[in-house]
């Protein structure tokens, strides 16, 4: 199978078993190896749209280059240049409540796009108190750091 994972961000990550380094590659030959087989997927495009839609959902992290073809190959990477990371802001001020409440799919989605500190205070104060909630607080605290550090 010809394609690879890329990590386009400037962090290392943990993904697939394994820490991908910034820019780095993974062969899709390999992941197949490990996980196509195991979960009896079918090599080629079905492997690939399964590691898109449940392993490496977030396209702002993980870039999957698949070439079937040479016209198909190109089309997917218009697709994926397409959704280059790009943050806009939230018009609609979200509750507190809601934030508290977000998945941590959810969180991982919408967190970046905030940039309200005290609203992203609050929020915390109000996951803190919710059951099951560890994960987002780390991640609002995560989002509350970097909004400081970019205020300095």
């Amino acid at each position: 199978m010809k394609g690879y994972i890329k990590n386009r961000t400037p962090m290392w990550r943990h993904a697939m078993k394994r820490q991908i380094g910034p820019g780095q590659t993974v062969g899709l030959d390999v992941l197949y190896e490990q996980y196509g087989k195991k979960h009896e997927l079918e090599e080629g495009k079905p492997f690939v749209m399964w590691l898109k839609n449940v392993k490496l959902t977030n396209r702002d992290i993980w870039q999957i280059v698949y070439e079937e073809d040479p016209s198909e190959a190109e089309t997917i990477k218009d697709k994926e240049e397409a959704a280059e990371v790009v943050v806009p802001y939230v018009k609609k001020e979200s509750e507190v409540d809601e934030i508290a409440n977000f998945s941590v799919r959810e969180a991982r989605e919408k967190l970046p796009k905030f940039t309200n500190l005290n609203l992203l205070k609050y929020a915390l104060q109000s996951a803190n108190q919710l059951a099951n909630k560890d994960t987002l607080c780390r991640m609002l605290r995560k989002r509350i750091v970097e909004l400081e550090l970019s205020r300095r």
